[in-house]
């Protein structure tokens, strides 16, 4: 189960990936409000590079569609901040429920998306338990319903090889 509020990203430098160094760290998006504080804190830990080329090598609780090795969606605080709406249960069903309708939540608006996906599954019942109730009227029909189809007796009737 995914909790994007746990996010965790390491990130280096391509001048640190080309001088094979072992620079970079993790960082930890809780601890921003938006990119521009996540760039200025990346800037702050590697202040010997004028123009850092930002990589991303690892990555924690960041949906796949939101990351990669060389890109960080523009939009990742916002789409954060959305998903604190959701149960932490729902956010993978959620992420499945966009793939599945064709949303991109990269591009898409993701308070709206969270505002639709609430709204289509707020009517969905929630069970509780996995037992089923089978009413005895129903139980009562099996056992009619048991010698009345007697599928295997008329099966040979039907498919034997003596038509005679």
């Amino acid at each position: 189960m995914m909790d994007i509020t746990e996010a965790k990203v390491v990130v280096t430098t391509q001048r640190e990936i080309d001088n094979d160094s072992r620079g970079g760290d993790w960082f930890y998006l809780s601890d921003y409000g938006d990119m521009g504080e996540f760039y200025t804190a990346c800037d702050n830990y590697f202040p010997d590079e004028s123009n850092p080329v930002f990589r991303y090598p690892a990555w924690e609780n960041i949906p796949d569609i939101l990351i990669n090795e060389g890109w960080l969606c523009p939009n990742f605080f916002e789409i954060r901040d959305a998903l604190e709406q959701l149960d932490e249960s729902e956010t993978d069903h959620f992420l499945s429920w966009c793939n599945y309708h064709g949303h991109n939540i990269a591009v898409d608006d993701p308070h709206l998306l969270v505002t639709n996906y609430r709204d289509n599954h707020a009517s969905c019942p929630e069970f509780e338990d996995d037992t089923l109730e089978i009413p005895d009227d129903v139980l009562a029909c099996q056992s009619i319903s048991g010698s009345f189809f007697d599928i295997e007796r008329n099966s040979l009737e039907i498919f034997d090889d003596n038509y005679d």
